[in-house]
């Protein structure tokens, strides 16, 4: 995913990666098969430049959001693995104020990653309260109370 990290950053898109892999990049020995990418839903530049920057991994656009909440959430299979963009979901501050709280980690090979900050990574994990996420809320929770979680 690496180079989907690159595509982005080199093109100035509005990303934040969330869920599993943005855990693993807090610290956390966690495998996780699917990259997760919150993006601003009505920023339908930024969609653009996102289906302009995957082409052809994408077998179809990444649209917004629509006027009943279809489509907050998408996913694809590429050739870098599972991309599933988020524009919007349980826990998840509006993509502004999240942004304005992000936090960058970096990937083994040095890659630069904007992700959801530590304290609302945390708060999106409890509000989706799904069991599989029990292991990760508690590493967030013992960094935090380390003081240790930003």
């Amino acid at each position: 995913m690496d180079e989907v990290i690159r595509r982005f950053n080199a093109n100035a898109i509005r990303y934040l990666v969330i869920g599993g892999q943005a855990v693993r990049l807090e610290g956390c020995p966690r495998f996780s098969m699917d990259w997760d990418v919150y993006v601003p839903a009505a920023d339908s530049a930024n969609i653009d430049a996102i289906n302009r920057v995957l082409g052809h991994e994408l077998d179809v656009p990444l649209v917004g959001l629509g006027p009943r909440g279809e489509n907050f959430i998408q996913t694809y299979q590429t050739s870098w693995g599972i991309l599933q963009f988020h524009l919007a979901g349980p826990g998840l501050p509006p993509f502004d104020e999240a942004e304005r709280r992000a936090v960058t980690h970096k990937t083994e090979d040095e890659v630069p990653v904007k992700c959801l900050g530590g304290n609302d990574l945390l708060e999106s994990k409890r509000r989706a309260n799904r069991p599989c996420d029990a292991a990760d809320i508690e590493f967030l929770e013992a960094k935090k109370r380390l003081g240790r979680l930003k």
